[in-house]
This record gives structure tokens, sequence and C-alpha cells, in this order.
């Protein structure tokens, strides 16, 4: 077997395994060093087929490198903007289950784990059952509000209007 095929192959494998592996495309650089020396290796070869392998090999290094700085640029791009959220910080703005009676505090499931809650300023009970938003986390509790419901807006716009 020829020396450039084996190099190739690995450049090959290198450009597969940067898909697959979050290197920073360590791998895709030398994956496409790897196939440039391959193709170099194939022009300097004495076999009739190497002459337009090498040129082949040579030619979809250029072209992998090229697309390997567009989809990379590309992709920086578009994830540099996005919040970097992870943990209870993710958690603002979601909805939980009252699995107690919060009055001023008790107990909520979210995302598969009960919590320890208490009632934002200015808001009234929460019964069992009842779904709550999370305004903010303070340690290991979750400040919640009760998710008014349309049954329950429209009472306070009818009770507003009978006041009137």
């Amino acid at each position: 077997m020829e020396a450039f095929v084996i190099i190739a192959l690995v450049g090959f494998g290198l450009l597969a395994a940067e898909l697959l592996l979050p290197t920073g495309g360590v791998l895709a650089a030398l994956g496409v060093a790897g196939l440039v020396v391959g193709g170099i290796v194939a022009l300097g070869s004495d076999s009739g087929s190497a002459d337009w392998i090498g040129g082949g090999l040579i030619t979809f290094a250029i072209l992998s490198g090229i697309t390997f700085v567009y989809i990379t640029r590309k992709v920086v791009r578009t994830t540099k903007d996005l919040p970097k959220l992870a943990g209870t910080e993710e958690m603002v703005g979601g909805e939980a289950e009252a699995r107690s009676a919060i009055d001023p505090t008790g107990k909520v499931f979210m995302r598969g784990t009960l919590w320890s809650a208490r009632l934002a300023p200015g808001v009234g009970p929460v019964g069992f059952g009842d779904r709550v938003t999370v305004e903010a986390v303070d340690g290991l509790t979750l400040v919640v509000r009760p998710v008014a419901t349309p049954a329950q807006h429209s009472q306070g716009t009818n009770q507003i209007e009978g006041a009137s």
C-alpha cells in the first residue's frame, strides 16, 4: 500500500473525528494538513494514478478547510449572543405545580424535583395543584407567583366592573 493512501486515510479520519469530538478545530486542521501532505506525497510517487489522486487530495483539503472556516464562523456568530443560562437561573420564568398550600411557604414540583417555595410579595395564597410561575431563586427556595388562569382573569374583570 502506498504511503500517500495511509496519510490520506488518517487525514479523512481526523476530519470525521472533528465532527464528533469538541476539539475546537484542532482535528480538522490536522486532517486538512494530512490531506495536503498525502497529496504532495502522491504527486511525488511513481504510480500512474497518483498524479490525479494527489491533485484531488489537495483540492479536497482546500475545500474542506474553506468549508470548516465558513461553518465555524457561522456557528460562533450564531451562538455568541445566546444567554448563558445553567442550573437555577434557567428556572426563572418557568412554571411549577404546587404540591402543598403555599401561604407564605410551601412546596412546588418543577423539572422532576420537589422545591421549597415562598410567595412573591403582594401575592395571595396558592392551593395544592395550582400552577405557579418562578420569579426568582433564593438559594434552594423558589419565589413564586400564581399563574392567572382565564377563569381567574375574567372573574377579576367582573369584580372590577361590578364595583364601578
